[in-house]
């Protein structure tokens, strides 16, 4: 039996591996994280977020209304791919604000 494949379909047969083999990756990536900690104005492109072990996050979403000072409770996963800058990126599930920050005197 004779079986050849063509240049062109072993491109699509990679580029379908590869695709198959990243969604598996971000599927098996996804350990939740739950953190309490204090909104910074350290980020650039996204918010941040410094925990209480003084791990410093960005957030790549959801986070939008908060302000620094704010002590907030976030539980998120890690980010494969983000364009946040600042620091390792949590893909927000769900933030708390649990102490909104003071307001000048």
């Amino acid at each position: 039996m004779n079986f050849w494949l063509g240049n062109r379909h072993v491109k699509i047969v990679a580029a379908s591996a590869m695709v198959l083999m990243l969604g598996a990756c971000s599927t098996l990536n996804r350990d939740s994280i739950t953190a309490t900690g204090e909104i910074t104005d350290q980020g650039q492109e996204c918010v941040t977020f410094r925990a209480n072990d003084g791990t410093l996050y960005a957030l790549a979403n959801k986070a939008s209304g908060f302000r620094p000072g704010d002590r907030v409770r976030v539980t998120g996963h890690s980010a494969l791919m983000t364009t946040c800058r600042e620091a390792s990126t949590l893909i927000v599930d769900k933030i708390t604000l649990l102490v909104p920050a003071k307001t000048g005197q």
